[in-house]
């Protein structure tokens, strides 16, 4: 009797991330997306200056708190 064995190949899988300013309580339909977290935190600290007169960078409760809206996309 001849046992073969397959071998499986795994591949490391990246789960994108994603940010909405909506789920902040902010009226705007703005998603960011990225392959990290730190990606979509630095798109959204740019948006929320750029958009919204909001300097995130200056606050480090609302840096974490938008930190914590960061989802998997």
């Amino acid at each position: 009797m001849l046992l073969l064995e397959a071998c499986v190949k795994w591949e490391e899988v990246r789960v994108a991330k994603s940010f909405e300013c909506r789920h902040g309580g902010v009226v705007c339909r703005a998603r960011i997306t990225g392959e990290t977290e730190e990606e979509v935190l630095q798109k959204a600290v740019a948006h929320a200056r750029e958009v919204h007169g909001v300097d995130l960078a200056r606050s480090k409760t609302l840096a974490r708190y938008a930190q914590g809206l960061i989802r998997e996309a």
